[in-house]
């Protein structure tokens, strides 16, 4: 009854953190970079506020900024701006392993001092290969 009770509790902040998230990921509002701040803070309501895995939300905002940085169909400056913000939940993921003593945020650290943004598609090389219209 008590898993029940927490489940319904986290529900609609759970599905608000998941829009968050899918409007992040499709640039639906790439003129608002509050909205990552918004993002980032539904998920420390999730910890802090549910049974929420801390580590789940700090690892899934790190890969949703990192994976939105690296799509070449969204904007230029929504992919730099989610890049900019992915040291965020990485240090949510960094001070969680020290408290365990572990290095599992290590690889996520090299995934983003690696990562180079290439240039975004434009709309004229998105319509390329399409002549029969």
């Amino acid at each position: 009854m008590m898993f029940m009770k927490t489940v319904l509790h986290e529900l609609p902040y759970l599905e608000n953190w998941r829009w968050l998230s899918r409007r992040i990921r499709c640039a639906l509002e790439p003129d608002e970079p509050r909205l990552i701040e918004h993002y980032l803070a539904e998920g420390r309501y999730l910890v802090c506020c549910t049974e929420t895995s801390p580590w789940t939300v700090a690892l899934t905002s790190f890969r949703l900024l990192l994976d939105t940085a690296c799509d070449r169909m969204l904007p230029w400056h929504w992919r730099c701006l989610c890049l900019d913000q992915a040291w965020r939940p990485l240090l949510d993921l960094r001070n969680l392993d020290r408290r365990e003593q572990n290095q599992r945020w290590q690889p996520y650290a090299l995934q983003l001092a690696n990562c180079r943004l290439l240039p975004s598609i434009s709309p004229d090389e998105l319509m390329q290969g399409f002549d029969d219209e």
